[in-house]
This record gives structure tokens, sequence and C-alpha cells, in this order.
């Protein structure tokens, strides 16, 4: 038993011997060690210029202060890192076996400098000066298990040489865990982290892991999780990262606004309406500044969305390119004055103030070359059921053709170009549409609710202004339009025909004009020019069972206003009657919601000259009974 106690005093002598040994040497005694251990297994000079201090309870450890790690040769800065101080804390026994394993490290007020050269390559690649094998310290360093890393108050820069561009994260209070797993086969170093920082004045919390880290720290591909939740954006992903930076899996994000959104990310959009709330969920690759979303759902602005889409944010202004699928696309609210992330509040200011300056900003924001498949498109005076467009904008300038159109139960083709790259913006369209609905197409381009039919129509028109009012005054070009089957309520120019009886009786033709009224036609149409926003007509005809109308005049598109002059001529002879059937010329001006009709005195007489008809016995009730005034 006393010999026992002997060997139990004797073993813990020599542990506390063994432990006594530094607090006999002067702490500087290691501080020459220290420096050229760290120098030779990172590669890179590392230096302790502040003091030390040694502890052993509850863990052994040490304390180095004004702790830097230096950069690659050629570096934007010199330090790769900085730090305030650095507690280390390590196990007793493994040190005995020749192992570190440390428990503990925490860097108080770190600044760590990443950078990228314009070759590509990055500072944090390690490359030990011993080693002719690259990647060596890379494995010497993570063979060395971290149970827990804790940052606190530290800064973390990432500089690209190519752009010139440096980003800062600031405020990071963050821990993480790096517990060396050995295998069979290997040693795996999973990296843990949850925590705070603070990027562009907004607080994120962050929490992950990265599978391998040993992996990537040697250049490798790594899976990986993480999630970041704030104020301003809420994101969760899993896939693969790489040591090259780029990242690839599945992402699920939403933000409250995307304009917020942009503006924090450093890409402000120009003021404008629109792009608030989105959510989307996919596959989400980064790589060199370019995001792409492939076989992503998207909703956006109230809208659904099917995305194949990248956004490189290299240049300047953002550039994208992919192909969209979506249920449906409301160009009003975008145009609408003001700033309204909420589509409908901008739609609704749209509304109260028509005559405001046209917002065409947000063509500037970006640069695109897109296709579009929308189930439903509302531009300005135009709502298609269906649209396949393809969209190329380069500097403020949209041009867009779109073909497989539907609108209004016809089919056709529109190509549209709306230059917003100056003050004042201009557009230029050209449509081609075909056995489209007269009535809700009509009432949509034109506001006309009057004519009902089927037919075609064709125009190639050019507009400049601020103004959706300024267009419209400015609007020049040429088309032609044709409708069948149809009719004109308000007016039923069949009593025309019936003009000889009238005068002859003098009976007064009820229903000729009036709500209750229409004239229906087989086919109606002409071709026109349009100057300075009023469209003009030398060959308009109107054909039906009864008469067959001629005319010309002008449409003031600004003014909505008419004034055309019509000719009629009877198809048929009136029973009973031995003169011949003749047609009295006619006005129509005025609203034209609500026009005026009168006879057209001067084309009248000439009508009338040498004909033995006794009109003027009683023009005025003749005249009264055919138009019913």
């Amino acid at each position: 038993m006393r010999r026992r106690s002997i060997i139990a005093v004797t073993a813990v002598a020599a542990v506390l011997g063994l432990v006594a040994v530094p607090f006999l040497l002067p702490l500087d005694t290691y501080r020459g060690p220290i420096e050229r251990a760290a120098t030779s297994a990172l590669g890179r000079e590392v230096h302790v210029r502040g003091p030390m201090h040694l502890a052993i309870y509850p863990q052994l450890g040490i304390s180095l202060g004004n702790v830097s790690v230096a950069s690659t040769a050629g570096s934007h800065n010199p330090q790769m890192v900085e730090v305030d101080s650095v507690l280390v804390g390590a196990k007793l026994m493994p040190l005995l076996s020749r192992r570190l394993e440390i428990t503990e490290v925490v860097l108080q007020k770190p600044v760590i400098r990443l950078e990228v050269a314009k070759d590509g390559s990055a500072n944090w690649q390690l490359s030990s000066k011993t080693s002719a094998q690259p990647n060596e310290a890379s494995r010497a360093v993570t063979q060395i298990g971290i149970a827990r890393l804790s940052v606190d108050d530290g800064e973390v820069s990432y500089y690209d040489a190519a752009t010139d561009k440096t980003e800062t994260i600031s405020d990071v209070s963050i821990d993480l865990g790096m517990p060396m797993v050995r295998t069979q086969q290997r040693v795996v170093v999973p990296l843990s982290f949850n925590g705070q920082l603070t990027y562009n004045a907004q607080t994120l919390k962050v929490n992950g892991r990265v599978e391998n880290f040993d992996a990537l720290m040697r250049g490798q591909t790594s899976t990986a999780r993480m999630s970041v939740a704030s104020n301003i954006i809420n994101a969760d992903f899993s896939g693969t990262v790489g040591n090259d930076g780029k990242i690839t899996g599945a992402l699920k994000l939403g933000a409250h606004s995307i304009r917020s959104l942009a503006a924090w990310a450093g890409h402000p959009l120009p003021p404008g309406n629109g792009f608030g709330l989105m959510a989307l969920e996919g596959q989400f690759i980064a790589e060199d500044g370019v995001y792409s979303i492939k076989q992503t759902h998207l909703a956006f602005d109230s809208m659904n969305i099917n995305a194949n889409l990248s956004i490189d944010t290299k240049p300047e202004v953002l550039a994208l390119t992919g192909n969209l699928t979506m249920n449906a696309l409301d160009l009003h609210p975008y145009l609408a004055p003001g700033q309204n992330d909420d589509t409908v509040d901008a739609k609704k200011a749209r509304a109260q103030n028509p005559d405001a300056p046209l917002a065409l900003g947000g063509l500037k924001a970006a640069n695109a070359d897109l296709t579009l498949i929308v189930g439903m498109l509302s531009i300005p005076s135009v709502k298609m059921d269906h649209a396949l467009i393809h969209v190329a904008l380069h500097n403020g300038v949209l041009k867009s053709d779109l073909s497989k159109l539907a609108l209004y139960g016809g089919t056709g083709k529109v190509d549209l170009t709306v230059d917003a790259s100056g003050e004042t913006p201009s557009i230029r369209a050209s449509l081609d549409v075909a056995d489209v609905q007269a009535q809700p197409f009509l009432d949509e381009l034109m506001d006309v609710k009057r004519i009902s039919g089927k037919g075609a129509v064709r125009f190639d028109v050019s507009a400049r202004g601020k103004t959706s009012k300024e267009m419209v005054k400015s609007l020049t070009g040429k088309g032609d339009i044709k409708f069948v089957n149809g009719a004109v309520s308000g007016v039923d120019l069949g009593a025309v025909a019936r003009v000889m009886q009238s005068v002859l009786t003098a009976q007064v033709l009820t229903g000729a004009v009036g709500e209750n009224a229409k004239t229906s036609f087989g086919q109606m149409g002409g071709t026109f020019t349009v100057q300075n926003g009023v469209l003009h007509t030398n060959d308009l005809k109107l054909v039906s069972d009864a008469v067959e109308i001629s005319g010309n005049g002008d449409v003031d598109l600004s003014g909505q206003t008419l004034d055309f002059h019509l000719e009629p001529m009877a198809k048929r002879g009136l029973p009973g009657l031995k003169l011949v059937d003749i047609g009295v010329p006619f006005y129509v001006k005025g609203p034209w919601t609500k026009p005026s009709y009168g006879p057209d005195a001067k084309a009248l007489v000439k009508t009338l000259a040498n004909k033995p008809v006794d009109i003027v016995r009683n023009p005025g009730q003749a005249l009264k009974s055919l138009f019913g005034r």
C-alpha cells in the first residue's frame, strides 16, 4: 500500500512539474517559437507583437495580444488578419502525446481581409514554405480540431482586384465549431456557425454548417447549409460550396421589398413603382458575381412566375438573361406617378392622375435579354390574352417582339420600342391582328364603345412625350382597319336609304338616333394616316343590306372628337315610289361618346339640284324627319 502511494505521488509530481515548466520560463521565450511554427504552418508571416499570458485553469491556455497574419505578396493590404487578442485553450493530455487538440479559440476584435487577385487567386488559399505540396499547410491547419471558435466584435472585408471594389461586414459576433472527426478512411473537419453580423446597416442572424471544411480549405467542394434571418431578407440554402466561391444548391428566399433589397445589396433601382414583396424557391447558382436561378417558382409583385434567370452584377448596370413564364403582367402600375412598392396603390395613383409624367426610369435599372411567356398582358390601350415576348433592353431602350399574340378573340403580332434613354421618352409600335372583336378592342384602344363586329387591324405609329397626353398629341403614322358582320349603335344609318319617303310625306322618322338605334353592317373599314394625334381617312366605307356609305374625316385622338362627312346611297329601290332613290349627305361631329348628326347642306344642294323633288316646299320638316331633331 505504501509503495502504491509513493508511485501516485511521484506521478502527480511529474505532471505538476511538466505543467510548472512554462511558468519557470519567461513567456517571451515562447514568442519566437510560436511565430516560427505558425509561419511555417500557414506559409505566411505571423507575428505576436502584444503581451502574452499563460493560464492552466479551467483549461491550459495562452493569451496573445496584437496578432497578425500576412497576406500574399502584392495584396491590396499587406495583412490578411489582425486581432487585438487571441485566447487559445487546449487539452493537456493530448499534448503529452504530441497532439494538439484545441478546446477554444476566442478572437477579440479581429479584422479579416479576404482578397481575390486579378488572376482569380485568393489570399486565403494557404501554402507552406517548408513543403513542396501547396495544400499541405491547409491540411495541417485543419488537422487541428477546434471545439469552439468565438469571434467577438469582428470585421470581415472582401476585396476584388478585378473590380477594385470592397465589401465589408462589421459587428461580427459568431461562434464556430470545427471538431476533428476521424474515420477509417480520412479525417473530416466540419464547420458549424451561429451568430449575427451587420452588412450595410442591417443586422443578419446566420447559422449553418459546412460538412467538410478541411476539403474546402484544400480547394475542393463541400456540402453546406445556411440560413439568414433579417428585416430585409430571409433565406435558406442547402447545397455545395467551393473554394473558388461557387455556390450551387436549393434556395428559399423572401424579401419584403425588392427595391429595399437592391439598395441594400449596392444596386439601387431608379425611382418608380412596384418591385415590392418577393418570394422564390428553386435551384440557385452563384459564381464570379453571376447569380442564377433555375427551375424556380417566383412570386413577384402579385405575379406568379416560373423562371430560369441569370443576373450579372459585375457590370455597372445589372445584366439579366433568361426566360420567364408568368400568369399575368400589368404595366399600368409601373407607369404611374410617385413611388409605391405596392402595385395596387400605384395603379390607384395612376387613375387619380392620368396626366402625370410616365415613370419610365425603371428601363435604366438593368440591361436584359429575356423571353417571356405571358398569360395576360395589359399595356396602355391594349389588353392581350396571351403573348410570347422577346425583350431586349439596353441603355434605357426597350425593344419588344410580341409574337404568337392572342387578344380580343384574335391573333397577331406587335413590335414595340420604348426609348427612355433621353430626357423625353419616345415609342414606336406596329400592330397586325386578325379576327379581333371590335367592341372590346376599340374600347380599350380609344374608349369607343359603339362599334361591334370582327375584323383586322394594322397600324405603324410613333410618338414622343413625357406624359400620355403628350404622347397622343404627337402620334404619327398610318394603318388600316376592316370589320365585318357588326353594328354601329346610337344611330340607324339605314334610315338614310328611306330619305325620299321622308321628304315626300314629311313624316318624322323616329328612332333614327338614340340609345336603341343601330346600324348593322356587313363590312366597315378603310385606311388612315395619323399626324400630330389626329387620325384622317379618305376612304371610309360602310356596307349594309340597305345602304352603302362612303366618307372622309378626322378623329382627334387627344380631344376624343369626330368630324366626318358621310355620303349614303340606297342599295335598292323603295317600294311604291316612282322617283329615283337618292341619299342625303350628312356630317357626324362632336365627342365620339355622343356625336351630333346633321345634313351636309352644300352636298345636299348638289345632290338634289337636278332631281324632280319638291323638297324646297318643306325642307325643315323633311330634314327633321330624317335626323329626328
